[in-house]
């Protein structure tokens, strides 16, 4: 792919129009499938007419590929409704196939470990949870109707209520975080016929709740995921060898064997791995230049994986490692060894090699702009409504149309410090840039939220990072664009940070929260004075920007948009000397092992290291460290429980 090949935009309409181009032709079948399952679930989600006709070709796709075929007929134009082709919403991503590493063979699989423990002879209800669970549902449908099962499939979110009549229900859904949601859909759905589960597990731990209420459970351990199975030695020599594009830095390479201490990380955790993160396998190649390590990563077989497969293709940049080969379900790359992680302080010229890699990633990965029309994100919606109090449009497009001063591109979207390292040449190199096309909280396309992300990554702020913009991209102020961006940004962001800590984790998650409220604060600012002669409302009075709390707002730690709470009383002078020593050791008798305190310039943050069942405990003992300081005013919340040693506002 080139640069004049923009990235086509995953949403509804274009796989609308994508079917109705190849009406009646053969077209490959796991994208047939993906794309059909795609549109009944918009039609399900907008309670639409078409969805019926849609489930029906949905499972008609579901039977062909789960009976082994590789091609399928594209449905004539008129089955798929018209008003579909229009409809510019990007797709929802259903976590399991496009982001966790399930592939559509292990719903088969799952339905197979149904039937041979089986205690039910009648007819059942398939209910994919949506979103993920409905792309899954018809293939385990497909897979017990070979077995002479009576089958009707629908999907659900939690507050419906499909008929199952006399039928047992089968629930399907992505793998379970907490199962939370699952146990209240099976609640919600008991009937004559019963309730199971069937879902891919990353661990049986995840179940542990739905069994104890007394639901039955069928699980799909990860061990057995067609996407685990497949970096094993021999079955990944075999499917390179089928289906691997060797790219010139791979030089048609064959496997030799697995690195030992770093296999298979679905099977043996690596360093730095979060477990529920898609699995890989470091390999050694055998080359004709002799032998070279490598790292295997999965990326979605199907549509999902389209624009990951583009970026491993069109990226040229010393910074992510070089890919090396490309298979549908498979990317090769360049195997980096960390000599040093970023750290909290990177040099500044760190922070400007950052900057070319994101605008340089822009350049290699245009998107094509969005048709006329379509809808706001919502993300905008939602800063705007924070920034004004009210939903005036024009604020939204206003702060839409800064965002659109860099043309389309597709992020990084991995642009957090635990992504970033440095090399055992000194180079900064990083990981994680193949990801989807979108993420499901944040719909904008543009590098201008790599770029916010930097501020709080290498501890810049948005002046030095608008400077480094301006110095490459000059005759226009950047600061109040990036402003939009990490607003944007954070409000996404802040709902993805680590929420399983060890001390080093629990210490980078403080100080990106940390920097991420600074920076939405300051941001918020900002942008409240630009939009101040937008808002069409002569009564429109802007929320005050709060830059630090009297008491959490909610989560212990999680930013915010800088709105509401109780501000925190001004700090007034520094803390003497002697003050911050005995604040110092204040904190240290209070934390009792479970805080870790991290300097971050003139304060202490106070991470930690309990999960956030245990964050009400914590946040209840707050108080007896507020009155252990010398001086009031010096605890308050900015992202994170802090402690000032120097004068703050």
């Amino acid at each position: 792919m080139t640069a004049s090949t923009p990235v086509t935009r995953l949403t509804i309409g274009h796989l609308a129009r994508s079917l109705e181009a190849q009406a009646g032709q053969p077209m490959p079948a796991l994208p047939c499938y993906e794309s059909l399952a795609a549109l009944w679930i918009r039609c399900c989600d907008t309670q639409q007419p078409g969805a019926r006709v849609l489930q029906d070709l949905t499972c008609r796709a579901a039977r062909r590929l789960t009976a082994g075929e590789d091609t399928l007929i594209a449905p004539e134009y008129d089955r798929i409704p018209n008003r579909l082709r229009r409809d510019e919403s990007f797709v929802r991503l259903p976590a399991s196939l496009a982001v966790q590493g399930v592939e559509w063979q292990d719903a088969t699989a799952l339905a197979e470990t149904w039937l041979e423990s089986r205690a039910w002879s009648g007819p059942v209800l398939v209910a994919g949870v949506r979103t993920g669970g409905a792309y899954l549902a018809p293939l385990v449908a497909a897979r017990l109707e070979t077995e002479g099962v009576d089958v009707r499939v629908t999907s659900v979110r939690s507050d419906e209520t499909p008929e199952a009549e006399d039928r047992r229900v089968l629930l399907v859904d992505d793998p379970p975080l907490t199962g939370r949601t699952l146990l209240s859909v099976a609640q919600n759905l008991s009937g004559p016929g019963g309730v199971e589960v069937l879902v891919p597990v990353f661990d049986a731990a995840d179940v542990r709740g739905l069994r104890k209420a007394g639901i039955a459970v069928t699980v799909l351990p990860r061990a057995q995921w067609q996407s685990t199975r497949r970096l094993e030695p021999d079955s990944l020599s075999a499917y390179l060898e089928a289906h691997a594009d060797w790219l010139d830095a791979g030089r048609l390479s064959v496997v030799d064997g697995v690195v030992p201490g770093r296999e298979n990380s679905a099977l043996t955790p690596w360093p730095g791995v979060r477990r529920r993160s898609p699995a890989r396998a470091a390999v050694r190649l055998r080359t004709p230049d002799g032998l070279r390590h490598a790292v295997a990563g999965w990326v979605p077989p199907g549509i999902f994986g389209d624009t990951a497969r583009a970026a491993a293709v069109a990226v040229r940049s010393p910074v992510p490692p070089a890919t090396l080969a490309v298979a549908p379900a498979l990317v090769v790359s360049e195997d980096l060894t960390p000599a040093a992680p970023l750290g909290q302080k990177p040099a500044p010229h760190r922070l400007e090699e950052a900057v070319d890699y994101v605008l340089a990633r822009a350049r290699q990965l245009p998107v094509e702009r969005p048709a006329p029309g379509g809808s706001m994100p919502e993300v905008l919606r939602t800063v705007t409504r924070a920034l004004t109090g009210t939903q005036d449009a024009a604020a939204a497009a206003r702060l839409h149309h800064l965002l659109s001063v860099l043309a389309p591109a597709l992020p990084d979207h991995r642009c957090e410090a635990e992504k970033w390292c440095v090399d055992a040449a000194g180079r900064l190199r990083k990981t994680g840039h193949l990801a989807h096309a979108y993420r499901r909280d944040n719909e904008l396309l543009t590098p201008l939220l790599d770029l916010a992300a930097l501020a709080v990554t290498f501890g810049s702020g948005l002046e030095a990072v608008a400077y480094s913009i301006s110095r490459r991209l000059p005759g226009r102020s950047w600061y109040a664009v990036l402003a939009v961006a990490l607003l944007c940004y954070g409000t996404a962001r802040s709902e993805q940070l680590p929420r399983t800590y060890n001390p080093q984790r629990a210490a980078e998650t403080a100080v990106e929260a940390y920097r991420l409220q600074r920076g939405m604060s300051e941001a918020a600012e900002l942008v409240q004075r630009v939009l101040s002669d937008t808002v069409a409302d002569p009564q429109w009075a802007a929320p005050r920007v709060v830059h630090r709390w009297q008491e959490p707002p909610g989560t212990l730690v999680q930013p915010r948009l800088p709105f509401g709470g109780i501000a925190a009383r001004p700090g007034g002078a520094a803390p003497t000397g002697e003050e911050t020593q005995m604040a110092l050791k204040a904190v240290e008798r209070w934390t009792e092992g479970r805080i870790q305190p991290v300097r971050e310039d003139d304060v202490l943050l106070l991470a930690p290291l309990g999960a956030p069942s245990a964050w009400a405990r914590d946040r209840a003992a707050l108080e007896d460290l507020a009155r252990l300081l010398p001086r009031p005013g010096l605890l308050a919340w900015c992202g994170v429980p802090v402690v000032a040693l120097g004068e703050v506002s």
